[in-house]
């Protein structure tokens, strides 16, 4: 993999500010603020989709769900193919078959319309900004040679407990919507048409609010009770962090990664911290998500800020204090979810990042050295997927990395 390159990007000092993307994004509950001037790039400018939902678009630069700001409900997916039982160029065309046999499904869901046989295709006639993006593993990768430095293998992180249950899978779906009906048969369809060519690895569902009329503000509350996402990048920097540029393109031009994890949340624990333990371990204020060193949500982490007593007004292992990006390749766009199940809360953590080495990564590995956070939480999940560019008329998710190989 390249070496860190601790210079901020050309289009983030050109479209906004390096400053800002440097105070901004970071894996887990909230940070500083990354933001740039609305661009007249093809991609989609973040909307607040709960207040309108429509049918979302399939065909594009870029798959849909990814900048666009998160619905209500989400379902991941994770498959296995049977790859080890056939050789290199039946695996080539069992993989290819799949990938057009989502572009035709996804294209039909997205549209209102069901899917090739479906028995209930009217859970599909409503209006809700369903969006499915599809992405795969370093595995299939492999399988077709593609080579490419922004991927890889998530490496392993002190104090991580996985479950092998919601680890790395061949193939994910990311299904998003603002009604949980529509997404549920979203999901049931894909299912049944991938029964038999693929296996289920895991099946993973999060919800972030209401989809209301007029929601109250950015981001939402987490199971801990504070506000999470409410400082992600927005315009010309999402699409920056996300998709890079000319000169430094992700793993392939209009392509992405996605990052997953679990994080199982301790809520029972998390009851005896009273509200100031609560603010000095996150170094965020749970009433309104104001960094301790500052009065609103959106202001700059200061971690040269006093307090009244002249010490540090955030703690120097308080998790904004160690999630704060220290380059502006760190910052990412992350779209997370809470998940309530009978034994187990938490958080799905999703961030979508041009190379997860040079931002996601470096990130984590600060918070698994030194995090107040740690003694309420646990990763028990993790996968990192390469998301396929987005799909012209006529064409198919992932043709571009057939075309890239050699049989």
């Amino acid at each position: 993999m390249r070496a860190v390159n601790v210079q901020p990007s050309r289009r983030v000092v050109l479209g906004g500010s390096a400053a800002a993307a440097i105070g901004g994004v970071f894996a887990g509950f909230g940070a500083g603020r990354a933001t740039a001037t609305a661009s007249s790039s093809s991609a989609p400018q973040p909307t607040d989709a709960a207040h309108s939902p429509r049918f979302q678009p399939f065909h594009g630069k870029y798959q849909s769900g990814i900048l666009s700001d998160p619905q209500a409900h989400a379902v991941f997916l994770g498959f296995n193919l049977p790859l080890d039982a056939m050789d290199r160029t039946e695996s080539i065309e069992h993989i290819r078959s799949i990938l057009k046999m989502l572009t035709a499904d996804a294209q039909q869901l997205m549209s209102g319309r069901g899917v090739l046989a479906d028995t209930e295709p009217e859970m599909s006639h409503a209006q809700s900004d369903l969006t499915v993006t599809v992405g795969v593993g370093q595995s299939i990768l492999d399988v077709l040679g593609y080579k490419s430095s922004a991927l890889g293998r998530l490496p392993e992180f002190k104090g991580e407990k996985l479950d092998a249950r919601y680890g790395q899978s061949d193939l994910i779906i990311q299904c998003c919507a603002q009604d949980p009906t529509v997404l549920h048969h979203a999901v049931r369809a894909l299912r049944k048409n991938l029964r038999g060519i693929t296996e289920l690895a895991f099946s993973q569902s999060g919800f972030m609010h209401a989809a209301q009329p007029v929601r109250p503000g950015p981001g939402f509350r987490n199971l801990f009770g504070q506000l999470d996402g409410i400082n992600n990048p927005t315009g010309q920097a999402r699409e920056l962090a996300v998709f890079g540029d000319a000169q430094e393109p992700s793993w392939i031009t209009g392509g992405t990664t996605l990052v997953l994890r679990r994080i199982e949340m301790n809520l029972d624990k998390w009851d005896e911290v009273d509200r100031a333990g609560r603010d000095f371990a996150l170094g965020r204020r749970q009433s309104d998500g104001s960094p301790l060193s500052g009065t609103k949500s959106t202001d700059p982490v200061d971690l040269q800020a006093l307090d009244a007593s002249g010490l540090p007004a955030i703690a120097a292992h308080a998790h904004i204090a160690r999630a704060k990006p220290e380059t502006a390749d760190e910052v990412l766009w992350r779209r997370g979810y809470n998940y309530h199940e009978t034994q187990s809360s938490g958080l799905l953590f999703a961030s979508y990042q041009r190379e997860p080495a040079r931002s996601f990564i470096p990130v984590q590995r600060r918070l698994a050295q030194v995090d107040a956070l740690n003694e309420w939480i646990t990763h028990v999940g993790s996968a990192l997927y390469a998301i396929l560019p987005g799909v012209a008329e006529g064409r198919y998710l992932g043709e571009e990395v057939f075309s890239q190989i050699k049989q």
